[in-house]
């Protein structure tokens, strides 16, 4: 899989919807990523072709678990009390990966740089790469205020804001989102 280190909207898409997996934010339910099934369906959601899972192949349990791990240190990473403390653990992540940033051609937009990994590297090792660059692209481009927890009450969700106007206020707009206009909606009839 390349990561291209301009392009931080997919990767911090991906790292969003990936520590909103979690049983922490799940608390009734729990853990939504339960078995490599559910982790194919999130690399399908987000378009994502792993080297490691080339020819069609799916994750297996030991690839889901190591996943799971990363998906603990992303969402250490998204809760950094300050820009500094982000980075730092960022950087820290991205060690874990031996790899080299280059700048290479590519004939559908010129030069571009590229995060290579120095050898063949396991699945999350891939999503480690594309997940670090994207949020420090982010943090670079957009800012640290970017980086949030879910408005709702009820969430323990967080989420990366790539929107053009960084408004965004839930981690699942469609779930957390909703919840809310709903309560509101109730609470404006109760009232008339």
């Amino acid at each position: 899989m390349q990561v291209v280190l301009d392009d931080y909207v997919a990767g911090a898409s991906f790292a969003t919807d990936l520590v909103n997996t979690s049983p922490r934010v799940w608390v009734e339910v729990g853990d939504v990523l339960p078995d490599p099934q559910a982790l194919h369906d999130l690399l399908g959601e987000h378009g994502l072709s792993p080297d490691a899972l080339r020819n069609g192949r799916r994750p297996t349990s030991g690839e889901l678990a190591d996943v799971q791990g990363l998906r603990e240190e992303i969402r250490s990473v998204l809760d950094a009390p300050t820009a500094d403390e982000l980075v730092d653990r960022t950087h820290r992540l991205l060690q874990t990966v031996p790899h080299h940033v280059r700048l290479e051609l590519d004939s559908q937009h010129g030069y571009r740089w590229n995060a290579v990994p120095d050898s063949i590297i396991d699945l999350a090792g891939e999503l480690t790469l594309l997940i670090g660059y994207s949020l420090l692209g982010t943090l670079r481009t957009l800012g640290y205020e970017r980086f949030r927890s879910c408005a709702s009450p009820t969430c323990n969700g967080v989420f990366v804001d790539t929107s053009r106007g960084g408004r965004r206020r839930y981690c699942m707009p469609g779930l957390c989102g909703n919840r809310i206009n709903v309560a509101n909606h109730r609470q404006r009839q109760r009232r008339t």
